[in-house]
């Protein structure tokens, strides 16, 4: 469930609220009634996930040591775990 947040147009107060993304959003401030407003969010991360091989499994020559580059293109070691192989 996705957390919202509102501003109050009255007191300006800020507070959050865990809502359905079916629920209507929140009018009322609980601090003075003024009319809330909800903010824009940066969003939060989510991870999507699947089965079978992930696309890093299905390839067999990823490595610097095999094809000349890593996985994401470097000439060289970048230092990230997914170009370490």
């Amino acid at each position: 469930m996705p957390t919202y947040e509102y501003e109050c147009n009255r007191c300006h107060v800020r507070f959050e609220r865990r809502q359905s993304m079916k629920d209507e959003p929140l009018k009322e401030c609980p601090e003075c009634g003024g009319d809330v407003q909800r903010m824009v969010s940066g969003g939060s991360g989510f991870i999507l996930k699947s089965q079978g091989q992930s696309l890093r499994d299905s390839r067999k020559s990823c490595s610097l040591e095999e094809t000349g580059r890593t996985c994401c293109g470097a000439t060289s070691r970048c230092g990230q775990s997914s170009c370490g192989d």
